[in-house]
C-alpha cells in the first residue's frame, strides 16, 4: 500500500488458472455450443479485492500464451482427448474466452482499473521463428498449441483485435517477451508490432 502504484498477478489471471474445464464442458452439454470456454476468477479474487479496496491499478497478465495454457482449451467439446479443433473453431473460442475474462471483471469487481493487459506473451522464439507446433504436455517446452492450430504466428493479431474490442476503455495493450535483444527476435518483435500498430492494435512492448 505504501511503495507501489500497481499490481500484476503473477499466475492467477494466465489460462491455465482462469480457464474452468468442468464449466465449459457443462455448457456444451447444455448448450450443444463448443466455442464458448467458461472462466472462474477465484484464483485471483483476493488480490483483486485487495486491489480494488485499495485503489491500486492492476495490470493483466496474460490473455494468449503457449505455456500454461491446457490442451483441452484446443480439444473438441473441451475434453482431454478430444481432437484437436480447426482454426475457425478456434478464433471463436479465443474471442469467447477474452469476453468472458473482459466481462467478468468488470462484472464481478468493477473497483478495479486495469490499465494495461500483456495481450500475447512469449510467441517468438529467439531466432525470430514461431514456437513449434506442439502442446503444453509436450516434452518441447517451446512447442504451442497455438501455432498447432494455426500454423503460424497469425493468432497473434485476432488476439489484439479481440482485447481491442473487449478490453475497457483507456486500457492499455501489450506484447510481452523475453531475450528480445537477440537480433533476429528483436527483428521479428518489431515487424509484428509496427504492423499492429498501423491497425491500432497495440500500445507497447
Amino acid at each position: 500500500k505504501k511503495h507501489y502504484n500497481s499490481l500484476t498477478l503473477g499466475n492467477e489471471l494466465k489460462p491455465d488458472s482462469v480457464l474452468d474445464q468442468a464449466l465449459s464442458q457443462k455448457y456444451v452439454a447444455e448448450t450443444g455450443d463448443d466455442t464458448m470456454p467458461q472462466i472462474s476468477l477465484n484464483e485471483a479474487d483476493e488480490m483483486l479485492k485487495f486491489a480494488g479496496e485499495n485503489k491500486i491499478p492492476v495490470r493483466g497478465h496474460v490473455l494468449v500464451w503457449h505455456s500454461q495454457t491446457p490442451d483441452w482449451f484446443f480439444k473438441e467439446n473441451f475434453s482431454d482427448d478430444g481432437d484437436w479443433v480447426d482454426k475457425d473453431t478456434m478464433i471463436t473460442r479465443m474471442e469467447n474466452y477474452i469476453k468472458n475474462v473482459m466481462e467478468g471483471l468488470a462484472t464481478q469487481y468493477p473497483d478495479v482499473e486495469f490499465y494495461a493487459w500483456d495481450v500475447v506473451n512469449e510467441a517468438w522464439q529467439d531466432n525470430g521463428t514461431p514456437r513449434a507446433a506442439g502442446s503444453s504436455k509436450s516434452e518441447n517446452p517451446d512447442s504451442s498449441a497455438w501455432t498447432r492450430i494455426f500454423g503460424d504466428n497469425s493468432f497473434i493479431e485476432y488476439a489484439f483485435q479481440f482485447a481491442r474490442k473487449y478490453a475497457p476503455a483507456g486500457c492499455k495493450l501489450y506484447y510481452n517477451d523475453f531475450n528480445e535483444y537477440m537480433p533476429q527476435k528483436t527483428t521479428a518483435i518489431y515487424d509484428m508490432a509496427m504492423e499492429l500498430k498501423e491497425k491500432g492494435l497495440i500500445d507497447g512492448i
